[in-house]
């Protein structure tokens, strides 16, 4: 069941709107402010939505979630989900020692009001342009924060996932798997911005999506943004962060594969 407070909406009656989406930033705040620049030049944005992982396994948490609150809807997503925990209540597949280390330094960084405010997030949020053609907002798909949806998933396997949850949405956005993609499922639109702090497709720039409504249907498009990542990575080491030189080498391998990540477990 989802760990999140609901879901939050936003109606409007347009003929056309761009709604940008921001996923899995992990404390990385210097991706976050290049993606920022990039689309106060990509045209008119009428709606900014993060798609939660906010703070996990960056190096400055808290500038994270202090841009994030001004800009607009925030939804919870599966590390955001772990402030909610006890420290001896350890995720699946993680192991204690480095979790209650890791959810104790994030504490400490945070400060108890913005560990609160991500306890509390929100799981879901629906933008409703026109009847039938919702835009639905998740973390990882639209029942959980954990099960992935990824580029190669089956339609069978999707037809399981998807429809334990609700099907009144003709687009779905999300992030969690850190690899960019789109595509079509029993006719609606699947997008995965993908991640702006931690890309995991070998591609180290900051990711984000834009998804358009010209008034009959949702189209997405993937933008990628240039910044210092060794800047970061040179943080991860030297910010005190629990494990900062494991995170930095997976920041600058950008690859599952290189970096000996699970997919979606971070």
């Amino acid at each position: 069941m989802p760990e999140g407070g609901g879901e939050a909406r936003t109606a409007v009656a347009t003929a056309a709107m761009r709604v940008a989406i921001i996923s899995d930033i992990h404390g990385n705040a210097l991706a976050l402010d290049a993606v920022l620049a990039d689309m106060a030049s990509a045209g008119p944005i009428d709606l900014i939505v993060t798609a939660g992982d906010l703070a996990w396994s960056g190096p400055r948490p808290a500038e994270v979630v202090d841009r994030v609150r001004g800009l607009g809807p925030v939804i919870q997503g599966n590390t955001d989900a772990f402030f909610v925990r006890a420290p001896d209540e350890t995720p699946e597949g993680k192991s204690e020692e480095r979790f209650v280390a890791h959810l104790t330094w994030m504490r400490q960084q945070l400060g108890a009001e913005r560990v609160a405010w991500l306890a509390a997030l929100p799981f879901a949020h629906r933008i409703s342009p026109a009847p039938g053609h919702d835009l639905l907002v998740v973390h990882a798909n639209t029942t959980d924060q954990n099960r992935p949806i990824t580029p190669y998933t089956g339609d069978e396997d999707l037809d399981a996932l998807l429809q334990e949850g609700p099907l009144d949405w003709a687009a779905l956005a999300f992030g969690h798997v850190h690899t960019p993609f789109v595509r079509r499922w029993r006719g609606r639109l699947l997008v995965d911005v993908a991640s702006a702090g931690l890309p995991m497709d070998g591609d180290p720039r900051a990711a984000y999506a834009i998804l358009e409504w010209d008034g009959t249907a949702w189209r997405a498009s993937h933008r990628r943004v240039y910044y210092e990542a060794p800047v970061v990575a040179h943080e991860m080491r030297q910010s005190g962060m629990p494990r900062g030189k494991h995170f930095a080498e997976r920041l600058m391998s950008a690859s599952y594969q290189r970096s000996g990540m699970v997919p979606a477990m971070e």
